[in-house]
């Protein structure tokens, strides 16, 4: 009867620790992409729970005392999984934005694509930044980081010991506003040039009233708006990677506040 005991109180620890690791792998970034099978993301996230099962200390896991403790104690792993993906997804976020507000001011506003990871239309400059997005993510090993998140959210977080307070909203609005922080200053440079662009064909059309400016405009903001994106690049890698190596701290905030 002892060893049932135990291997009843064994599985449900394990099934705390894939709920919250499930959750994770489910909405972060790259992980989380529609194009990843979901055969293979469950897969992935049973070997990563029985992988760090041995690893987490058993204080930072509850007892519950029955099964409505137990869908309690389920439901608030899945919150924190959720909070932790939502904070590094934040960053993918704010790099689409931008794109969008770049192709708005191109006049590439109603030209679409299907992204792949989230399966929702987005701009084609926003496409773009994107998938460069994934490539400094990946190379930055920030991968690593959510991986690291996993492990820590354990020794800090207690589903038992949870307290919803103010503070954790604060802080994931605090991270969200930044979320237009950032695409702010990832197209900051192109939008400048555009609106002094715009500004200039604006005099001319008054100068020169015989010019059609919208035939010349056109394809003129279009031509510039694409260089400017290739010359922004450098600008765009060094927000970027600024932005990523601040995720182990902004996680750890995020967790300590739970």
């Amino acid at each position: 009867m002892d060893i049932l005991n135990f291997n009843y109180s064994q599985f449900e620890s394990l099934l705390f620790i894939f709920s919250r690791v499930a959750a994770i792998i489910l909405f972060a970034p790259i992980l989380g992409s529609a194009q990843v099978p979901a055969k293979l993301k469950v897969g992935l996230a049973l070997v990563f729970s029985v992988m760090i099962f041995p690893m987490i200390p058993i204080e930072s896991l509850p007892e519950p005392r029955g099964l409505f403790d137990l869908a309690v104690h389920i439901a608030t792993d899945v919150a924190i999984g959720l909070a932790i993906a939502f904070a590094v997804r934040l960053i993918f976020t704010a790099v689409q934005l931008a794109g969008t507000i770049v192709d708005f001011q191109m006049g590439f506003g109603m030209v679409n694509v299907i992204d792949p990871q989230t399966q929702t239309q987005v701009s084609i400059t926003a496409q773009f930044q994107n998938i460069i997005a994934v490539l400094i993510f990946l190379s930055s090993d920030a991968h690593h980081f959510i991986i690291g998140a996993i492990v820590q959210s354990f020794d800090l977080i207690n589903p038992a010991q949870v307290d919803f307070s103010n503070v954790t909203p604060g802080i994931i609005l605090r991270y969200f506003s930044s979320m237009f922080v950032i695409a702010i200053k990832i197209a900051a440079p192109i939008m400048a040039i555009l609106f002094f662009l715009s500004v200039g064909l604006g005099l001319v059309a008054r100068t020169v009233p015989q010019m059609n400016v919208f035939i010349v405009g056109f394809p003129l903001q279009i031509g510039v708006g694409l260089m400017m994106v290739a010359l922004a690049m450098p600008f765009f890698s060094l927000v970027l990677q600024n932005q990523i190596a601040e995720i182990p701290a902004r996680l750890a905030v995020l967790m300590r506040s739970f």
